[in-house]
């Protein structure tokens, strides 16, 4: 689906893959990407139309995705890798080993292409890897990179391994960067599609702030002043803006949303069943 960003309305939408995880845009706004993860696809979608410019079958469970360096990043959370695809055509450039259960991916401090998994690590794709959260949740923040150790509902520091309890009994499934510093955390309840699970404004000083608490939140991402939550089990893509919110696309089943500043559009990936 792509939604209008000034007010929520749909714009568009179409049918495209059968098991739909992860989306992002591209920085002009001109394409989105696609992880289909049961088939092992990766698609390339045009903007605002939302027609497939290309499919590239990848195989492993294709879940990460990241555009960096004029290459399409994508891992593969049960194929043990990290492929490289070009943007333009989908053709694979390059794979590179990493842990099995690779999850989100990110560019770390220093530059580099990393994958958040549930070992306990951070990879990276020189081969060097750092403890971290078992989890799939990845962010930069203020220099530092934080992760998602899911069951245990902290977060921790990579490379010191420091660990921050959640202020709620909920576990952390997706981390972003948000406004001023901030981290914000998407994390589900005991039951996910059925128990509160919260949306947490993290300052890294262990101070946090409580957002909203939907049913299980699969992604938050912040656009200008709003944070974003793709509120899977609340049927809907719940807008926080201050101390007001707004409910988009009400009765879907969001799994991941990438906002297109360039369109002022918010991509979203809908997957009932996931």
């Amino acid at each position: 689906m792509l939604l209008s960003l000034d007010d929520g309305s749909v714009k568009a939408s179409a049918a495209i893959g059968s098991d739909p995880v992860a989306v992002i845009a591209s920085d002009d706004g001109a394409m989105a990407f696609l992880a289909d993860s049961a088939p092992g696809d990766v698609y390339a979608i045009r903007l605002p139309d939302l027609t497939p410019a290309w499919k590239q079958h990848v195989g492993g469970a294709p879940f990460g995705l990241l555009l960096h360096g004029g290459r399409l990043f994508v891992s593969l959370f049960s194929g043990a890798a990290v492929v490289e695809l070009d943007p333009n055509s989908g053709a694979q450039v390059a794979s590179h080993a990493v842990t099995q259960g690779s999850a989100v991916l990110g560019v770390s401090p220093d530059g580099r292409v990393m994958a958040a998994g549930t070992r306990g690590e951070v990879d990276y794709l020189d081969g060097t890897s750092t403890p971290a959260g078992h989890g799939f949740g990845v962010a930069v923040v203020n220099g530092q990179v934080w992760t998602a150790d899911y069951e245990r509902a902290e977060l921790v520091r990579a490379n010191d391994g420091h660990r921050v309890g959640l202020p709620l009994p909920v576990f952390p499934f997706w981390l972003a960067e948000g406004a001023s510093g901030t981290l914000l955390v998407a994390a589900e309840g005991g039951t996910e599609d059925t128990d509160p699970g919260g949306v947490f404004s993290f300052d890294t000083n262990s101070s946090f702030n409580t957002l909203a608490r939907p049913r299980d939140p699969d992604q938050v991402a912040q656009a200008g002043s709003r944070v974003l939550v793709a509120a899977h089990g609340d049927h809907e893509v719940l807008v926080i803006d201050g101390g007001q919110t707004h409910h988009w696309a009400m009765g879907s089943a969001p799994v991941a949303i990438a906002p297109d500043a360039p369109l002022s559009m918010l991509v979203v990936a809908v997957n009932a069943h996931e």
